[in-house]
């Protein structure tokens, strides 16, 4: 004879003990609530300052490019993952827990391959074009003038990195000869003609920021070469983006060590968080199939 499912306790009968534990449970459901709310602020923001600035994306380099195209991207598969976990665990539905479940282990290992190869493309010169696409780079030089999002994306990671232009090189300041504002030819009639951007120019804490110190770097002679000016060339920094990211890389590498650590842990959490309640909800299930 089964067992019962229910036993006698005085005159009232005691219901059996699910396997789903509520804590797992509902941590799981708000952490992906919290999760929904964050996804679609940051889709609501994203698409506010795309329509408001009413750009037009013609490549997918633009695309990844552009900080409220990413925030959008961003916000869209935040928002997704958020309903697939919320709705899974207050439901008790499996198969949105393992499809959630599933597409984080693949996130997870993408971080890491990610993480693992900015260091070794350091390390090994041959993998740093691979890791680090030149052409996207080179794309954003050329653009800097025509997009706000581009322009204020290129100033703060040569502000910040203490570099000029995106190249592997201590010459970076001449990749800025790609754009047609700041190109250095008999051709140019633009202003800006044989200059730099502002952001390229070393500050000194407390002055003001002069926006012209980035202007006629260099001179353009008479048989069409180009000279550094001298008189102003001490004035900017001159390697190239790429390469003073990795020198910020060695300089911090257990800093760098310690934000992915604080990326990646609550992210192995919720994978180990849904594992578990999958496998409940299945012990669960084979109870009452009893």
């Amino acid at each position: 004879m089964a067992e019962p499912r229910r036993r006698p306790v005085g005159r009232w009968m005691q219901p059996e003990r699910s396997a789903v534990g509520a804590c797992t449970k509902y941590t799981l459901f708000f952490e992906n609530f919290v999760l929904v709310l964050v996804g679609l602020a940051m889709t609501a923001m994203g698409t506010y300052i795309l329509a408001e600035k009413q750009k037009k994306i013609t490549s997918a380099i633009l695309f990844f490019l552009d900080p409220a195209c990413v925030t959008c991207l961003a916000g869209g598969v935040i928002t997704i993952m958020g309903l697939l976990g919320c709705t899974g665990a207050l439901r008790e539905i499996t198969c949105f827990l393992k499809l959630y479940y599933y597409t984080l282990c693949i996130f997870l290992l993408v971080e890491l391959g990610f993480a693992v190869a900015m260091f070794v493309a350091y390390y090994v010169p041959e993998v740093k074009d691979q890791v680090f696409p030149t052409d996207a780079f080179k794309a954003a030089i050329k653009g800097y003038r025509d997009d706000p999002d581009m322009q204020y994306l290129i100033d703060s990671m040569q502000k910040e990195l203490g570099c000029c232009g995106y190249s592997d090189s201590d010459g970076g300041y001449r990749d800025w000869n790609e754009n047609i504002y700041f190109q250095c030819s008999e051709t140019n009639i633009s202003p800006e003609k044989c200059s730099v951007p502002y952001s390229c120019c070393r500050e000194i804490s407390g002055d003001r920021i002069n926006y012209q110190c980035g202007y006629n770097i260099e001179i353009l002679q008479d048989d069409g070469s180009v000279r550094p000016n001298t008189e102003r060339f001490s004035n900017i920094y001159t390697q190239g983006c790429l390469k003073a990211l990795g020198t910020w890389i060695d300089d911090n590498s257990l800093m760098i060590g310690g934000i992915m650590l604080g990326i990646l842990l609550p992210q192995v959490f919720i994978i180990v968080l849904t594992r578990n309640l999958i496998d409940m909800i299945n012990l669960q299930k084979s109870k009452w199939n009893r």
